[in-house]
């Protein structure tokens, strides 16, 4: 088992991807525990009415921006027809689990990051942005270990929720007691070595693999059945390979579907290649074999509203 650093700086940065499309996105401050909090609203465009709402929470030493320049999902969301709206961390770090904490400025507590994000849909449920029975989060490494913290205790209040590249930690495993078990998609590489793929010791911390998080949902789920499917490679000179497992035959049809990235590194799949500055930063591969982005929103957009 390798020994996770304290801290991973993460850029998923991606030069080339298609430039979007001008509109009027809301950046704004939240006042919660006495600080403001920075997020940003991406709104369909044309819509009458709430829409469907994705919570996106970014990776580890990154912004709002830095998650919306990684992926294609401001485009899928207007071509589909649903809002993202992207909170941001304090200092760039997640307060995720009691153990892994992050101190206020004032340095009087610790950041509630649950609350901040609960609080902020509350406004937007009461501004009428947001369809309470569709309200959806994805997060990306340590955004996914966020999520991972919504599955647990939010349930009730999301139709489905995406954990990509990263697994739970097992503090988190050991306070989970869901109300209900959401809808999961879990995405990760199989030779990623920031969110290590076989798990690892941090300072004060256990970060489970990604099949021992997967194995975590299964039981509680009870599911008893599995099909399994590879797709053929995108690009000629990609040699990571895509898998997809669905777990079946679970309790409440509660789906739980996996995308295993076969050589991939810590990156988000896309059919982009990486840049030479990404290279550069040894987070291994990135598959070309899918479209992070399109597989979040279809997975969200096959579940019944909660």
């Amino acid at each position: 088992m390798r020994r996770l650093p304290a801290i991973v700086l993460l850029s998923l940065s991606l030069p080339g991807l298609p430039m979007h499309r001008a509109r009027a996105d809301e950046a704004a401050l939240f006042p919660y525990q006495g600080v403001h909090r920075h997020y940003v609203l991406h709104a369909a465009p044309n819509r009458t009415g709430p829409a469907p709402l994705v919570i996106a929470l970014h990776g580890l030493g990154e912004s709002v921006e830095d998650l919306r320049r990684s992926w294609t999902f401001d485009d899928v969301a207007d071509r589909e027809g649903f809002d993202v709206v992207y909170p941001e961390a304090l200092t760039g770090r997640w307060s995720y689990v009691d153990t892994r904490s992050v101190k206020l400025p004032d340095g009087q507590g610790v950041v509630d990051d649950f609350g901040f994000i609960g609080a902020l849909l509350d406004k937007l449920l009461a501004d009428h942005v947001a369809d309470p029975m569709r309200v959806y989060a994805v997060g990306v490494s340590n955004g996914a270990l966020m999520a991972w913290t919504l599955a647990c205790s939010m349930s009730d209040r999301l139709a489905g929720l995406a954990a990509l590249i990263s697994g739970m930690v097992e503090r988190q495993a050991e306070q989970c007691h869901p109300k209900h078990l959401v809808p999961l998609l879990v995405l990760a590489g199989t030779d990623d070595l920031v969110q290590d793929y076989d798990g690892g010791m941090g300072d004060n911390f256990r970060l489970m693999s990604v099949p021992e998080t997967l194995e975590f949902w299964r039981r509680l789920r009870g599911c008893t059945g599995m099909s399994m499917r590879e797709l053929p490679a995108h690009a000629p000179d990609d040699p990571t390979e895509a898998v997809r497992v669905d777990w079946t035959s679970c309790r409440d049809s509660s789906p739980q579907r996996f995308w295993r990235i076969e050589g991939g590194g810590h990156h988000l799949p896309s059919f982009f290649p990486l840049s030479e500055r990404e290279k550069q930063q040894r987070h291994g591969g990135r598959s070309q074999a899918i479209e992070t982005a399109e597989e979040v929103w279809a997975f969200f957009h096959a579940l019944p509203t909660k």
